[in-house]
Order: structure tokens, then sequence, then C-alpha cells
């Protein structure tokens, strides 16, 4: 009887540790597929928002409800309602945005986060036909979920507009 006890105890004490085991380190070779898988979905649904750049569209890889965080230009969205009603007005006149990634950096942090920093450029075109230039800085967690890879946080900014030279004084 004695015995039995100390198997039962020996027997659940390896099953704890087996179960408290720490997960096995990323091989580069992981961290680079990882890396790759990101980057190549970043680069699909950015490629795909060049001939229709609408808001439900832009925001399709995005997490949903509270699960989001973005931030841009001095304001923090908490929520992906919060986003949403400000990103409403600014796609609505849109017609194409042709935009690239450019000086794209992907950090692996474990295997269901990657961090990608990036140079977003190119151009948008609105209704009017007015075409303009745009460069933003972005950085973007990209999360693993049940649907795929999709942006739980992120934040861009924009270079501030370059200074104006002043006008020599007249004499």
């Amino acid at each position: 009887m004695k015995l039995g006890g100390w198997t039962v105890g020996a027997a659940a004490f390896v099953f704890a540790a087996g179960c408290s085991k720490a997960p096995t380190p990323m091989t580069d070779a992981e961290r680079a597929a990882l890396a790759d898988s990101v980057s190549q979905v970043a680069t699909r649904w950015l490629t795909s928002l060049a001939t229709q750049p609408t808001v439900e569209k832009f925001y399709s890889q995005f997490v949903r409800g509270n699960d989001l965080v973005h931030a841009q230009y001095g304001m923090i969205f908490p929520t992906y309602d919060s986003l949403m009603t400000v990103a409403s007005a600014f796609f609505k006149p849109l017609t194409s945005l042709n935009v690239t990634f450019a000086q794209k950096r992907l950090t692996v942090l474990d295997r269901d986060v990657v961090v990608m920093t990036t140079m977003v450029t190119g151009t948008m075109k609105d209704s009017a036909g007015k075409e303009t230039p745009m460069q933003l800085a972005w950085t973007a967690a990209w999360h693993r979920t049940p649907d795929g890879w999709k942006v739980a946080a992120d934040h861009e900014s924009m270079a501030p507009p370059a200074p104006t030279p002043a006008k020599p004084a007249r004499r």
C-alpha cells in the first residue's frame, strides 16, 4: 500500500513537471518562416487596397472589439469601433490607394506575435481626381488568431512638413 502511494506521487510529479515545461526556443529558421508569413499577409493585404480602398477592406486585417489599440498623430483609439468612426470619414472620398512598404523590418516576439515596422509610401486619389503623395512610418503588432494574422496594435505617424524658407528682408 505504501509503495502504491509513492508510485502515484511520483507519477503526479512527473506529469506536473511535463505540463510546466517551458516551450522550446525557436530556431532561426522558424523565426524567418514566421516573419515571412506575416510579410506575405501584409503585402497581399496592402496590394488588395489599390483598387478598393474602403474602410472595411483596410481594417479587415485588424482584430475587432476591445482587442485593438491604434495610435496616430498624438491620439489613441482604444477600440476597433472608436477607430472606425474617424477612419470612415478619411476613406469615404478615396478611389485609389497605391502604396508599398519600404524599409520593412519584422521582429518575431514569439510564435503568435510578430512586430512589423515599415515606411508606407505611395499615393492616394480622391473622387475629385486629386492625387496626394503619402509617406508614413507604421509599426504593427501582428497576432496569430484563428482567422490568421491580424493587427492587434499599431501606430502611424508622418514627418512634419519641411519648413518654408524665410523670405529675404527687403532693403
